[in-house]
């Protein structure tokens, strides 16, 4: 997932950051031009010739990465109600339940969630969306643990 362009005074053009599904670190583009990685740092180049030191950070529970650049965050996408974040990791309690099987499937609702938290929906359909893929991740838990349970027994 791109976030949209993000202007930082300093920076010789538009920072975009592009977030990996699940795991991986993020690559960040400024004005089209991919910036290196140096271990948790990301050289942007600045405006009149040289480099600026950004780090992005990322939140599990936040579908927006952040990016620091000379001490001051800049969010790349608009802020998330507390609500919708705790929806986010709603899944995540089939661990409980379920084990590694539980937990996987957890795993995949959170990155479902996340996946809806990025869309340009009213909140409360976001909200109600995200129930959806809780309810459906338990769904699909049972499914494979019946299948499983009658496979091995």
């Amino acid at each position: 997932m791109n976030t949209g362009p993000l202007n930082v005074a300093g920076v010789a053009g538009p920072i975009v950051v592009a977030t990996k599904a699940v795991w991986g670190h993020p690559d960040v583009t400024v004005g089209g031009v991919p910036a290196p990685r140096t271990g948790k740092r990301y050289a942007l180049p600045a405006v009149g010739g040289g480099v600026v030191q950004a780090t992005v950070r990322t939140v599990l529970a936040d579908p927006y990465p952040t990016v620091e650049v000379n001490g001051v965050r800049h969010r790349t996408g608009p802020a998330m109600p507390i609500f919708l974040r705790i929806l986010v990791m709603l899944p995540i309690l089939l661990l409980t339940v379920g084990g590694i099987l539980g937990g996987l499937v957890g795993a995949l609702g959170i990155a479902g969630n996340l996946a809806v938290a990025r869309t340009r929906m009213a909140t409360a359909v976001k909200a109600l969306a995200m129930l959806g893929v809780g309810v459906g991740a338990v769904i699909v838990w049972l499914v494979i643990a019946v299948a499983l349970n009658a496979a091995f027994s």
